[in-house]
């Protein structure tokens, strides 16, 4: 059984990077990629928000599904094809893990327009995955109708 806690810490710092991403989101990619704070503060903010999407994943695929995953993109599809996310969604949001994986093991080759573009037009994809996960603990019973993580 998926632990609540576990899940919802991740939802809310899921949340926390999201409001950091809305911030920087505001600037174009010249002006992230000539100012290196505010650039590796999108990237961090990015890996962090990334970490939580498949930390979420590959906890609730492998408490409630008993589901075995070689790797987190596989724990995103395999939400979409339990129902939890709709399938053509965890598709879509599946290759947040790998770039992920380029943000952590090889950061010395990321591409800022990858990056940016992550950062504009991901967002909402990761803001709909918190809001698959908080509907699927409120209708599990784990979770009570009142708390928002939208």
């Amino acid at each position: 059984m998926v632990d609540v806690k576990t899940v919802t810490e991740r939802l809310e710092a899921l949340k926390a990077y999201l409001a950091e991403m809305d911030h920087y989101a505001q600037y174009s990619l010249d002006e992230l990629t000539s100012d290196f704070v505010k650039y590796r503060a999108v990237q961090h903010s990015l890996q962090l928000a990334a970490q939580a999407v498949v930390d979420i994943a590959t906890h609730v695929i492998t408490a409630d599904y008993n589901a075995r995953v070689q790797d987190y993109r596989q724990a995103i599809e395999a939400l979409g094809k339990e129902g939890l996310l709709p399938p053509e969604f965890a598709d879509r949001l599946a290759p947040i893990a790998g770039f992920h994986n380029i943000l952590v093991h090889e950061y010395l080759v990321v591409d800022p327009a990858k990056l940016y573009g992550v950062l504009i037009h991901g967002r909402a994809d990761l803001q709909e995955f918190g809001r698959h996960i908080a509907r699927y603990l409120r209708q599990s019973g784990v979770l009570n109708e009142e708390t928002n993580n939208d």
